[in-house]
């Protein structure tokens, strides 16, 4: 339940109750009992992702012994439904007592950072209520996520407006749907399409899934035989889940280093895998050998080979071609294929938040955030008291939360010990002249990130004006270092 506190002053803000900010929250309540926060939600209830995402098929695509928390058990299979996953995290706000903290239906709007009075000032509406609130904070604890919750990206194609069926957002699914005896195009390639499509074909009439360009997948069982055999060896939940984790990480490790080392064997065995998959003569070559290497997007998961075996069936057939036109009964591509469709369905990607979407100011004057450098991908150049939980993205989101989440857990405990109220992030002289680049990792290219490129903060070239896009090296480093290097400056 929400507990609506009257307070209007807080120690730390968090903003978002999803993976991230539940984590926040627990790292305050674990290791600062003693400051006051609130986390404020512009949902109407927690969970970020695995709320607002309720399309058929909806689940982790990384397994939960690293999506889930490192404190918090995961009893069932590896990779778990939404529904499960919003459970899981309920159960860790229960355990650790944050819902009287979390205020909902809160959307942070803006900030704006008072010099002289060394405190941010936070305004937004009550979404319910349609009342604009003010509040106060001395920091700023960002976990927003990476994408925005309202609406999911889908391109304008000619011919849009004529067409007489529906037309689907897997982010904003409907709650009744009826595919019965209809023809069903998925647009777009990747893991929502490859878990939305086995979970609606045996109720549609038929499905197409129609993409401009293949995507890697990557097939294996959703279970852990480690797992299994601890749990009948009579091991306690706790440490089940600490050895799983520690190997889910390490085996990670060792696929992405093989991947970036051998690129074209691990193409052609991902290729090899899906092929193994599939009926005697399918053109995988135009409908599963995608144009880039596996190292620059996310490899999507296949569990126990449901998508290649509702292909495999007939239920779902595969158009690989650009969309030339809508018209009133489907969609035409550039090379004249012509697909019925009753409903269509833009599995077509995210919408990139940019720091949430929310307008900053320093005493008043709007900050551009693509002008500020990160500071180790947690704050920005220039701007005080604000840090943001960005997770892993090409592994669990939830790994690099914990270690930034005692990153700033760690900052926070070093101002209480010196009794500064203030840090900023401040280019010192021998970084002025660094070069700037794109945040993040310049080779991970999904559309939603491309898209965003213009407005995202920047990155140097160098420690700690970057983010450590090895978050194996960065969980080694960064519990160990200190906050004395001059790149962070402290005020009373």
């Amino acid at each position: 339940m929400t507990n609506s506190t009257e307070a209007t002053h807080f120690d730390v803000v968090i903003i978002g109750a999803g993976i991230s900010g539940i984590n926040a929250a627990h790292e305050l309540i674990t290791n600062h009992p003693g400051k006051s926060f609130v986390i404020l939600d512009a949902l109407s209830s927690f969970g970020g992702t695995w709320l607002t995402h309720t399309y058929p098929g909806v689940r982790s695509d990384t397994e939960l012994y690293t999506l889930g928390y490192s404190y918090k058990p995961w009893k069932g299979a590896p990779y778990a439904g939404g529904a499960d996953i919003h459970t899981y995290l309920g159960e860790v706000i229960e355990a650790f007592d944050v819902a009287k903290h979390i205020q909902y239906n809160q959307r942070v709007e803006s900030l704006n950072w008072d010099t002289a009075g060394k405190q941010w000032t936070v305004g937004g509406i009550n979404k319910e209520t349609k009342e604009q609130f003010s509040l106060s904070a001395d920091f700023i604890w960002s976990c927003h996520g990476y994408y925005r919750q309202e609406k999911g990206y889908t391109p304008t194609w000619p011919g849009m407006e004529t067409f007489e069926g529906e037309i689907i957002h897997p982010q904003s699914w409907p709650e009744n749907t009826n595919f019965k005896n209809k023809h069903v195009v998925v647009i777009g390639s990747g893991a929502t399409a490859a878990t939305l499509v086995p979970a609606i074909a045996n109720n549609c009439g038929h499905v197409t899934v129609l993409q401009r360009s293949p995507a890697y997948f990557f097939q294996s069982p959703n279970k852990d035989d480690l797992a299994d055999q601890l749990r009948s060896d009579g091991v306690d939940d706790v440490e089940v889940h600490a050895k799983v984790r520690e190997k889910a990480i390490l085996e990670m490790q060792g696929l992405t280093n093989f991947i970036a080392e051998n690129a074209e064997i691990s193409r052609n065995g991902m290729i090899q895998m899906v092929t193994s998959q599939l009926p005697e003569g399918f053109d995988v070559a135009k409908h599963f050998t995608p144009r880039y290497l596996p190292s620059e997007q996310r490899v999507a998961r296949i569990l126990d080979g449901d998508f290649f075996k509702v292909i495999s069936s007939g239920q779902v057939s595969m158009v690989t071609d650009e969309i030339s036109t809508f018209t009133p009964s489907g969609v035409i591509t550039k090379d004249g294929t012509v697909i019925d469709a009753d409903v269509v369905i833009t599995a077509t990607g995210f919408e990139l938040s940019v720091l949430g979407d929310i307008a900053m100011r320093i005493d008043d004057a709007p900050i551009d955030v693509a002008e500020r450098i990160t500071h180790r991908g947690v704050m920005f150049s220039g701007i005080p008291n604000y840090a943001w939980s960005f997770g892993a993205l090409r592994l669990s989101w939830t790994t690099r939360i914990e270690v930034i989440s005692d990153y700033i857990s760690r900052m926070l405990t070093f101002m209480d010990g010196q009794g500064t109220k203030v840090v900023t992030p401040t280019l010192r002289p021998q970084d002025q002249g660094m070069q700037i680049r794109p945040f993040g990792d310049p080779q991970f290219s999904p559309g939603y990130v491309q898209r965003a490129r213009n407005s995202q903060p920047r990155s140097g070239d160098h420690e700690p004006w970057m983010m450590n896009i090895d978050y194996w090296d960065e969980r080694e480093k960064l519990p160990k270092t200190g906050f004395d290097d001059g790149t962070l400056v402290f005020e009373k």
